[in-house]
């Protein structure tokens, strides 16, 4: 049986997602993880807020 990937995967899983659209297995393992992990879900939350700070800052910008 597969165990949950460790927050060294997680991080790693949700960077590259950033990247790339992440698949259906990938995300299900993220939230699972999210679920009994509070400090991946800080860092999720933390990509997630810098995504959108930096859509903003490029929209301002005029880029």
């Amino acid at each position: 049986m597969m165990g949950l990937p460790k927050c060294k995967d997680i991080t790693r899983m949700v960077l590259e997602g950033e990247e790339r659209r992440l698949g259906q297995t990938e995300q299900l393992l993220i939230r699972a993880h999210y679920l009994i992990c509070k400090g991946c879900t800080n860092f999720g939350k933390q990509v997630e807020l810098m995504r959108k700070a930096s859509a903003q800052w490029r929209s301002y910008s005029g880029e």
